[in-house]
């Protein structure tokens, strides 16, 4: 059978999004790859910190006096934030953002001033589709939008006939097979971020990896986790990278924060939503939640035993 693999990289969603396809030709690889790009846009365009004409910035600026009207892919991405900040306990918390801005890792909103008592739980969407904050607030979608954008770029190849894809956004990543193929996975070491490690491949699965060597920072910042805790602010940084196996890359990213701040007690969540995790810790230490190794289609890693959270 005669087939076209294409690749294609391009910059959004504050990285490079790469997408590899196999399609029967090369038409409908390139009609699916166009499309793919175009739902990836769309998402960044909506949700975007930065842009002042984002459905994000206009929450932010005018959602505590009166309900805001969004689009589809905010309010879908919303409604996930909201439920994984329900299941976490708060612990996923997308109205995060003013910690964030106090610690340079967002630039500051042309908006009023958050709310220092404002949460997630401020965030009212309303029956007709549109948002409310009872108080003024900041929210940022950055994370979870990315994951949403990896799957509706999947969801646009696989409608378009494509019949093998991978979609992966600076850790986010998602992959799709007709053919029975498997994706290689490997993630970068937490002590060395010039070596990776391999951990065997996914199926039909989306993968989200964070870690704090993947910062980049100067300064007073340098050694701040990017993963900030709603109560207790931002920690120190440590060698360390967590790697959530999900359905989707929505929930893989949401889960990848949330294991990232309970550790082995996110067992509980993880096995409810049918996902799995793996924390890596320099030198070589290395955590998978039950399920984990399976995901990606073997029993240990290199020859241990894996130690489950």
């Amino acid at each position: 059978m005669t087939t076209c693999t294409l690749r294609r990289i391009r910059p959004w969603l504050g990285t490079y999004v790469h997408i590899d396809v196999t399609a029967a030709d090369e038409h409908v690889a390139e009609t699916a790859l166009q499309a793919a790009f175009e739902e990836i846009a769309a998402v960044h365009q909506a949700m975007s910190f930065h842009s002042q004409d984002s459905d994000v910035s206009r929450l932010n600026r005018e959602a505590h006096l009166h309900s805001v009207v969004v689009g589809a892919n905010t309010l879908a991405v919303l409604v996930a934030a909201r439920r994984f900040a329900q299941l976490s306990g708060g612990l996923f918390d997308p109205s995060i953002a003013p910690a964030l801005v106090q610690r340079g890792m967002l630039p500051s909103p042309a908006a009023s001033d958050a709310h220092k008592g404002a949460s997630w739980e401020d965030i009212e969407i309303i029956d007709d589709g549109s948002v409310r904050f009872q108080r003024p607030l900041w929210i940022d979608l950055g994370g979870i939008a990315k994951g949403y954008a990896v799957d509706r770029a999947i969801d646009a190849l696989e409608r378009l006939g494509v019949q093998d894809a991978c979609v992966n956004a600076g850790g986010d990543l998602r992959h799709f097979s007709r053919l029975g193929q498997r994706h290689p996975l490997a993630v970068r070491h937490p002590g060395d971020a010039s070596q990776s490690i391999p951990l065997g491949h996914i199926a039909n699965k989306a993968v989200a990896s964070s870690g704090d060597f993947l910062l980049g920072r100067r300064g007073d910042q340098a050694n701040a986790s990017p993963i900030v805790h709603p109560r207790r602010g931002v920690a120190q940084s440590r060698p360390r990278s967590v790697t959530v196996i999900a359905g989707t890359c929505c929930e893989a990213d949401a889960l990848a924060k949330i294991v990232s701040l309970l550790g082995r007690d996110a067992s509980p969540l993880l096995v409810e939503l049918g996902a799995s995790a793996a924390i890596i810790e320099a030198p070589d230490t290395l955590q998978a939640s039950p399920g984990f190794w399976s995901a990606l289609g073997h029993d240990a890693p290199l020859g241990r035993q894996p130690l489950h959270a």
